[in-house]
C-alpha cells in the first residue's frame, strides 16, 4: 500500500474524516461477522464450525453477562445466556454495545499508531471481499430453506385452532408467508440469486443491489411484525449498503440519466496472490457452504415430505393431563414447565415432523420431532427443554405416554396425553386462489 497512490482515481478525497471511517468500519464489521454467532462463515466448517463460532462470540456473550446484572438490572432469565431462538435478548444488543465499543478503541489505537497512512485502498478491497463472502452465506443460509421451502412451514394445526387474537405477530406473518409456497419459494429465490451473485467479482454489485433490496423489505418484517431478528437482519443490509456505497454516485446518475462511468474500485484483491486467495475462499464457500446447506436443508426438506406423504401416527393436538417428574428414584406430580418457567398444556404434532407446545398464556412453543411407528420412541428438541427422547406407549388411539427413554432424556419427564378431535377441514386451507370471484369470501 503505496502512499504515492493518493492520486489514483480509485480512492479520491481520503481526508482524515475518510480514514477514520475507514478504519472504524474495518474493525466493526469484520468483528460482527467473525463474532456475531449468528448464521458465520464458520459454520461451514464440518464439525468444528459451531464450536469456532461459539468461542469467537463468547467474550462478548460472557462480558455482556457480568455486565447485565450490575449495569443494567437484568435479572432471572433475562442475565443468563441461554437458548431462546432470539437474536434480540437484552444480552444480544448488550454484547453489541461491547464489540461496538472495542472496534472504536481499536479504531483509536489504529489511528495512533498509524497516523502517516494517507490511503487504505487495498485494505478496502479485503474489506469489501470479506463482506461479500460473509454475506453471501448469510443469504444463501436464509435464502436456500425458503426455496425448498421449509423456513416458514403451512398453516400449522396450532395455529389454524388458535383464535387469530391469540396469536403473535410474527406467528401471523410466518403464517401468511407458508400459506402460499410459491411466493415463499420467489422470496428465497430472491435471496439465493443475490447470494450467489456476491460471490463472483463480475457480479457482485448486481448482488449487493439485489440482496439491499431484498434485506430491505426482511428488516421490514422484522420491525413491524416484531420479529425477533432485528439486530441480524438490520446488519446483513448494513452490509449489502457498505459495498454498495462507492457506486452509489454513478448509479444514481444512471437513473437520473446522467452521463456516468463505473466505479473503479474492484470488489476483491487486485494482486495475483490475493485473486489466488480469492479462489481459494470462493472455493472452501462453493465447496463446504453451499454444498453443506444443500444437503442439511435437503435431508430435512426430504423428511418433511415423507412425513406429509404418510402422516405419523402421532399427529395432532395432545392434551397433557398429568407430567411426573422422576429424581433420585423418586415420582412426583410436577407441570411440564416451559422455558419461561410457564406450564405447557397441549402439544401439537404437526404432519411434517414439526410440532408447537402451547404453554397456559397461550405462547406456542416451536420444536422439531422424529417419530419412530416400528421403535414406539419419539425424540423432540425445544428451547423450553432441550433435547429428549421419549418411548411411546399407546392405551388405544387416543390416550397415550411418553416416558424416558433408557438414555435418552434429560428431564425425566412421564406425559400422560388424551387426544384432542380436531377439524378435517379449514378455510383458510381450502380457499386457494381464484382468477374469477363472483363474491370475495368475507363478504
Amino acid at each position: 500500500m503505496s502512499n504515492s497512490a493518493n492520486s489514483d482515481p480509485e480512492l479520491p478525497n481520503w481526508t482524515p474524516l475518510t480514514r477514520l471511517a475507514f478504519r472504524f468500519a474495518f474493525c466493526y464489521f469484520i468483528l460482527y461477522a467473525f463474532c456475531c454467532g449468528n448464521a458465520t462463515v464458520w459454520e461451514m466448517v464440518p464439525r468444528f464450525g459451531g464450536t469456532i463460532e461459539i468461542w469467537m462470540a463468547k467474550p462478548f456473550w460472557r462480558t455482556a453477562q457480568w455486565l447485565g446484572p450490575r449495569f443494567f438490572h437484568l435479572q432471572g432469565v433475562s442475565a443468563k445466556l441461554h437458548m431462546s431462538g432470539s437474536g434480540d435478548r437484552p444480552l444480544d444488543w448488550i454484547a453489541l454495545g461491547i464489540l461496538f465499543s472495542v472496534s472504536v478503541i481499536a479504531t483509536l489505537i489504529w489511528t495512533a499508531l498509524d497516523r502517516k497512512r494517507t490511503e487504505y485502498r487495498a485494505l478496502h478491497r479485503w474489506l469489501r471481499f470479506a463482506l461479500r463472502l460473509a454475506l453471501a452465506y448469510a443469504m444463501l443460509y436464509y435464502g436456500l430453506p425458503k426455496l425448498l421451502p421449509q423456513q416458514m412451514p403451512p398453516p400449522s394445526l396450532a395455529v389454524l385452532n388458535e383464535p387469530v387474537g391469540n396469536t403473535s405477530p410474527m406467528t401471523m406473518l410466518w403464517t401468511l408467508i407458508g400459506l402460499s409456497p410459491v411466493y415463499e419459494m420467489i422470496c428465497g429465490a430472491v435471496e439465493v440469486c443475490g447470494g450467489f451473485l456476491l460471490i463472483f467479482r463480475r457480479t457482485a454489485l448486481l448482488g449487493a443491489l439485489l440482496t439491499a433490496l431484498s434485506m430491505s423489505n426482511v428488516v421490514l418484517y422484522n420491525f413491524c411484525f416484531d420479529v425477533s431478528v432485528k439486530q441480524y437482519a438490520a446488519h446483513l443490509l448494513l452490509m449489502a449498503l457498505v459495498l454498495l456505497a462507492p457506486d452509489i454516485g454513478p448509479l444514481l446518475n444512471f437513473l437520473l440519466h446522467r452521463p456516468t462511468s463505473p466505479h473503479r474500485i474492484e470488489m476483491a484483491p487486485g494482486t495475483r496472490l490475493g485473486r489466488r486467495i480469492e479462489a481459494l475462499c470462493i472455493a472452501v464457500l462453493l465447496v463446504l457452504g453451499v454444498g453443506g446447506l444443500i444437503l442439511r436443508y435437503g435431508e430435512i426438506y426430504a423428511q418433511e415430505q415423507a412425513n406429509l406423504r404418510n402422516p405419523p401416527a402421532i399427529t395432532g393436538q395432545w392434551h397433557i393431563d398429568t407430567a411426573e417428574f422422576a429424581a433420585n428414584g423418586t415420582s412426583t406430580t410436577q407441570p411440564y414447565i416451559a422455558g419461561d418457567g410457564l406450564p405447557i398444556t397441549d402439544i401439537f404434532f404437526e404432519p411434517t415432523g414439526r410440532a408447537n407446545l402451547r404453554a397456559t398464556d397461550r405462547v406456542l412453543w416451536r420444536a422439531r420431532t422424529r417419530y419412530d411407528d416400528a421403535k414406539r420412541t419419539l425424540w423432540m428438541v425445544w428451547v423450553g427443554q432441550g433435547d429428549v427422547l421419549y418411548d411411546v406407549h399407546w392405551s388405544d388411539t387416543s390416550h397415550l405416554v411418553l416416558s424416558p427413554a433408557a438414555g435418552g432424556a434429560k428431564n425425566g419427564y412421564t406425559l400422560h396425553l388424551t387426544r384432542i378431535p380436531l377439524p378435517q377441514h379449514y378455510p383458510l386451507l381450502d380457499r386457494g386462489s381464484h382468477l374469477v370471484n363472483e363474491w370475495p369470501f368475507e363478504r
